[in-house]
């Protein structure tokens, strides 16, 4: 990172709508701060004057105050609350920090995490259940925020955030004395109440976390409050064997008084959720881009056409297939011998609807793109200028997303009786990755990405079940209906992401980690990396363990090595992928929300702000 963070931190801008979230929360809490309504009276003077002093380094946070609130059950529990002036900067900090950290924070964490809740964990841990995992280890940590050690906080941060002056300012936010009862006092660990804490405790119990994942437990955590879900009492038993090793090895305690393993049968409460052997039901959540859907166009000799306002395609005799509303139609999908009229190709143009032409098995050919958007010139001259330096900076970053989901979707199948041979592989990942930091060129950074993907593809192995071949990756042609299966869909989501390039006013064919050769468009090579393990790589998995991809769905050609996927296979896939492409997504990028194919296009506008601008940062998005 480029030490400019506590410069964004301390723009105007960022400081407003840090304001807006303190005005939000507090509203919501039912009652406005005398402190906050006294900011609100010259607010943009009040932000101006601090944004100079966090500059000029005087800016220093005043006292905590000492506020108990009654707890559900008995008791009460003490919160630390910041002054209205620190609340506002403690937001800025969070909304700037938070996208970097918070794709460390896997797969477990669901606490205090954009886009992600209470009913997101309810439902992870409803699918387990569905999967067999019936008995669990309900638990939390004893006194969470009390107990946690900054000083370790500061060394990871540190790791991820090169900038002094921010890191020595979120130092001094935590310092602060507390006043309440008569009396100043000291505050071990975080305080509870200000709105960094959650974010440091969750980086803070990573370690944790990865020790049951890594085990083979899987976790839902929220907060201090945690559930594991194993297939047998045994399990569960060791499971927080493991956990309390794993405390004690951050300098933290399992809250035994509050751990009990327990199964869906007898039924128990997590987040006021209540779990039984069937309910809380799991619910589809892949909603989509409602009304709006990708055609898919297979049938060889068939014909595209409009009629009326809405696209009919006819097969070669001239017999109607399929008829429906052209505003119901979003892209179009063409594999082989499928003729587009020119009806269709006017509307695809002045509509901005992509068509994608495939070869017959799914290799990408090209596609039809409107006309260009404003930014392309200037984005097409900064592709064009782009400094070596500046060019590696972000394929580092898209070579470590990828790295990091291939890790997250490893530890997400993690269970007890494959952990021994899975558990070092995830590891090896992220010893491998750690190699990123040292790479000067472009080649370095693809043997990184080689070494990680040889690792993660014999760990994706491991996770098929009997019936399916899969000895690790390899193309041109496929051996076998896995390698058939990801470079099927990886030719679709290609298609998928020039085109959003395009959208975005970029020219596909000048990468940053891919290279420019043989006509392939390298940019959307560079987009795709992050949501082959994120979009492909789980469908085929997912499709593979359910026994609706199989070895019987290669079909072999007279004459010709490799192999090719059934027409069945294929409408399989389609359905599944674009199930995921559909499903909604809120927190994974900064303040956007929206299916995953709306993600797709979010990054590459991203991409292309990276780019234009010489110091521009891209990150990966958040697994969600």
């Amino acid at each position: 990172m480029t030490g400019t963070l506590l410069h964004q931190v301390a723009r105007v801008e960022v400081l407003k709508r840090a304001w807006g979230d303190v005005l939000e929360n507090d509203l919501e809490d039912g009652s406005m701060q005398a402190r906050v309504l006294d900011l609100a009276v010259d607010i943009r003077d009040q932000l101006v004057e601090l944004s100079a002093e966090i500059l000029d380094g005087t800016y220093r946070p005043r006292d905590l105050v000492e506020v108990k609130i009654p707890k559900k059950t008995s008791g009460k529990r003490t919160l630390h609350i910041p002054d209205a002036r620190d609340r506002i900067v403690e937001r800025a900090i969070l909304n700037t920090i938070g996208p970097l950290v918070d794709p460390l924070l896997g797969p477990a964490a669901f606490g205090y995490r954009p886009g992600l809740g209470v009913k997101h964990a309810a439902r992870a841990v409803a699918e387990l259940r569905e999967e067999g995992l019936i008995w669990v280890l309900r638990a939390d940590v004893l006194d969470c925020f009390p107990s946690l050690d900054y000083a370790r906080i500061r060394d990871l941060l540190g790791r991820t955030i090169c900038d002094e002056r921010l890191l020595a300012m979120i130092g001094r936010l935590n310092e602060r004395c507390a006043v309440g009862g008569g009396r100043r006092y000291s505050i071990p660990g975080l305080p509870q109440g200000s709105p960094l804490s959650p974010l440091l405790c969750n980086l803070a119990l990573v370690e944790f976390d990865e020790a049951l994942l890594n085990a083979g437990f899987p976790l839902v955590r929220y907060a201090d409050d945690l559930t594991v879900c194993c297939r047998s009492e045994a399990d569960a038993r060791r499971s927080q064997r493991i956990a309390s090793e794993a405390l004690k090895g951050i300098g933290m305690e399992l809250n035994e008084n509050k751990s009990k393993v327990m199964s869906f049968a007898e039924g128990f409460c997590f987040l006021g959720e209540d779990f039984g052997p069937k309910y809380p039901l799991v619910i589809d959540e892949s909603q989509g881009d409602c009304g709006r859907r990708t055609l898919f166009v297979g049938r060889q000799g068939s014909r595209v056409r409009m009629k009326s306002g809405r696209i009919v395609v006819d097969s070669k005799d001239g017999a109607a297939l399929l008829d429906v509303p052209q505003g119901q139609v979003e892209r179009l999908v063409c594999f082989g011998a499928v003729g587009v009229s020119a009806g269709v190709r006017q509307w695809a143009l002045s509509s901005d609807v992509q068509v994608v032409f495939l070869s017959r098995n799914g290799h990408y050919d090209g596609q039809l793109l409107a006309s260009a958007t404003k930014q392309r010139p200037a984005r097409l001259r900064a592709q064009l200028s782009m400094s070596q330096e500046h060019r590696l900076r972000i394929a580092k970053e898209i070579v470590s997303a990828k790295a990091m989901k291939q890790k997250i979707l490893l530890q997400r199948y993690l269970r007890p009786d494959n952990a021994d041979g899975l558990s070092p592989k995830v590891a090896l990942i992220g010893e491998i990755s750690l190699q990123l930091s040292e790479c000067e060129s472009r080649d370095q950074m693809m043997g990184v990405e080689g070494a990680v993907a040889r690792v993660y593809f014999e760990g994706l192995a491991a996770l098929l079940p009997d019936g399916i071949t899969f000895s690790g990756r390899n193309r041109r042609p496929p051996t076998d209906v896995m390698n058939a299966a990801l470079s099927y869909l990886y030719t679709i989501l290609l298609g998928e992401c020039v085109g959003a390039l395009v959208g975005a006013g970029l020219d596909p064919a000048f990468g940053c980690l891919h290279a420019e050769s043989n006509g392939k468009p390298a940019l959307g090579l560079d987009l795709i990396e992050e949501f082959r393990p994120y979009v492909v790589d789980l469908v085929v998995l997912q499709m593979a363990r359910r026994k609706s991809l199989t070895d019987q769905d290669a079909v072999r050609q007279n004459g010709k090595s490799g192999v090719t996927l059934s027409k069945a296979a294929k409408l399989r896939l389609i359905d599944a992928y674009e199930s995921r492409m559909q499903r909604s997504s809120n927190g994974a990028l900064p303040g956007f929300g929206g299916s995953i194919r709306q993600h797709v296009h979010r990054q590459a506008a991203r991409l292309g702000k990276a780019i234009q601008t010489a110091d521009g940062e891209f990150t990966g998005l958040s697994w969600r």
